[in-house]
């Protein structure tokens, strides 16, 4: 069998699509690939748009997503991919061509022999959990079981994998070496700390959980959803979570941290314990003053990476837990938590008062005549999106726009690339997401970040992939141009027409590409043309024209505690809210 077969066999066991781009490096795995029935090729028009679509497609597939790529210019191309699994911990495998064996150097001090030959391994490095060279054919067993138990394995990410060009056109030898993976070792029911955990849950008055996106992939939503039901404890969602919980429910605190709501800032600011689970406490989380994060509470840690808890930038952390979600809950939904009733109960309605006297929309978000509204757009939305659908926001104001303002009350799957958060993420990944599970797929993205990745439009026009992308078009960078407001006395620059930034006209893109198009000019067309929009199947892009002086609001300036958001409020008013 050649190589590059059997190679495609192994593919086959755990993934049926394969995305990525051409290159000599590569043609004989992709000829392999595209030989194989068990097996589909998504070529994308870039392999950066490859490696967005093969990260979202583990979001909707569970399977893991395969990039591949030529050397030099390919494996380049998919880095933006690989740093966005990486940083949430998706689970992904790169196959990298390469020059053939006798071609690659020998002496690293020579820049290149062979043809777009690279040094890969150093480059992928510090986003990667795991790469290798294969240069004998009896070692690809090895490799790619390692690999891809590797990419699964505790925190899971991405892996990387060279295959040689002679090595793919190879034939396969009868001598394997065998990969035995390392047992996980099971973490001792004493390092779970239950009976810590217990005492303190048990003392305190106002506790919160703050869940992330951990909880999802470790497969513990069921768990978590148990445990807050059996003790009625307050929640609030990371955004990489917060569609597994609908936003009406009494004891949903709320999105919280630099750009959360006010009233989940609140709450997290007057808690007096936090159970953290699955959540990484970065920066956009705490805010700027690590000693002012929830002050008053203290804080559970459950994190299945130690190395979390050496962060020079963690808030103080009365109890750390270094163990598997599932482990821990399991064994804390077997015991009996005794709580104070009447505390709670006053504890949640207190909550429920801060929801309804902060609310995100205002009048103001109702009352514009000539552009259409962030806020109002995105709550308008939430009402009409398909239900058991796909939703994808890009990065900058949309995302934060679209976690402020949209109600999960329909069965969605919501997710972006939170962390690396490049532009043009959601235009490449709404293929993947189509491909892992061929639901409707809704795309937000600013008109900014359009170019990024604009080429995938003509993947999304072939396949015919049934999204509707809402271009943001507020006509520049506006979350940047906020940050030029607050900091720089609002000198502009490279934010839009005036500043030297030129941005193109979208719908006639679409029309290029021959995707149609529609314009939502203001709020009096939003629940019309959403009603049309989600009527008709197949790629849809709709220009939502928004107001170039909107902005995201409430929002934390920099270095201010998390709820000192603004637009300000009098420190009075926040000092009686935080003492009642």
């Amino acid at each position: 069998m050649k190589v590059s077969d059997y190679i495609t066999y192994i593919l086959s066991k755990h993934t049926s699509v394969i995305f990525g781009g051409q290159g000599s490096s590569i043609i004989h795995l992709v000829d392999s690939i595209k030989k194989n029935k068990k097996l589909t090729f998504i070529p994308g028009q870039s392999e950066q748009g490859s490696s967005l679509a093969a990260d979202a497609y583990y979001r909707t597939s569970g399977k893991i997503g395969v990039t591949i790529g030529t050397s030099g210019p390919g494996i380049l191309n998919f880095l933006q991919g690989m740093a966005c699994s990486y940083y949430d911990s998706i689970p992904s495998l790169y196959i990298a061509g390469a020059p053939s064996v006798s071609h690659l150097r020998k002496n690293k001090l020579i820049r290149q022999i062979g043809f777009q030959e690279m040094e890969v391994q150093d480059l992928v490095k510090p986003i990667t959990k795991y790469s290798s060279i294969i240069l004998k054919s009896e070692n690809i067993d090895y490799e790619f079981d390692k690999a891809l138990d590797i990419a699964f394995n505790r925190r899971m990410g991405p892996v990387l994998l060279e295959l040689p060009d002679g090595l793919q056109r190879s034939e396969m030898l009868k001598k394997r070496k065998i990969y035995i993976p390392k047992k996980n070792i099971k973490i001792n029911s004493h390092k779970l700390k239950i009976l810590d955990s217990l005492k303190m849950i048990q003392q305190s008055n106002r506790p919160l959980i703050l869940i992330g996106n951990g909880v999802r992939l470790s497969n513990s939503t069921g768990l978590i959803k148990g445990f807050i039901k059996k003790n009625q404890i307050p929640y609030a969602c990371s955004w990489g979570i917060a569609d597994m919980f609908r936003s009406d429910r009494k004891l949903n605190a709320g999105g919280f941290g630099v750009a959360g709501t006010r009233y989940g800032n609140f709450v997290l600011q007057k808690a007096d314990l936090l159970i953290c689970i699955g959540i990484r406490l970065g920066t956009q989380i705490v805010g700027g003053d690590i000693k002012k994060f929830s002050p008053n509470a203290k804080k559970i840690l459950i994190d299945i990476d130690h190395n979390e808890f050496s962060s020079h930038r963690l808030p103080k952390i009365d109890l750390k837990i270094n163990a598997e979600i599932n482990d821990y809950l399991k064994v804390l939904n077997k015991k009996n938590i005794k709580l104070d009733k009447k505390n709670i109960s006053t504890w949640v309605k207190n909550i429920n008062k801060l929801k309804n006297d902060f609310p995100i929309l205002s009048k103001k978000n109702y009352s514009n005549k000539k552009f259409t509204d962030p806020y109002y757009f995105f709550n308008r939305l939430s009402f009409f999106i398909k239900n058991n659908s796909t939703l994808i926001p890009d990065a900058s104001a949309n995302l934060i726009w679209t976690y402020q303002a949209f109600n999960i009350i329909k069965k969605l799957n919501m997710f972006t690339a939170f962390n690396h958060s490049p532009m043009g993420y959601s235009l490449a990944a709404s293929v993947g997401a189509f491909f892992g599970d061929k639901k409707l797929v809704t795309a937000i993205i600013g008109d900014g970040s359009v170019p990024m990745n604009v080429q995938e439009l003509e993947t999304i026009k072939n396949y015919n992939v049934n999204v509707k992308i809402f271009v943001i078009n507020n006509q520049g960078y506006s979350l940047i141009k906020q940050t030029q407001e607050t900091w720089l006395n609002s000198r502009y620059a490279g934010v839009d027409k005036s500043s030297g930034l030129s941005l193109p006209d979208n719908c006639k893109i679409a029309e290029s590409y021959g995707i149609k198009s529609i314009i939502i000019q203001n709020n009096k067309d939003v629940d019309g043309k959403l009603e049309k929009i989600y009527k008709k199947d197949g790629p849809l892009l709709i220009d939502v024209r928004i107001d170039p002086k909107s902005r995201v609001a409430p929002k934390i300036d920099y270095g201010k505690p998390l709820h000192d958001m603004s637009p300000k409020l009098s420190n009075k008013v926040i000092q009686k809210i935080l003492k009642n």
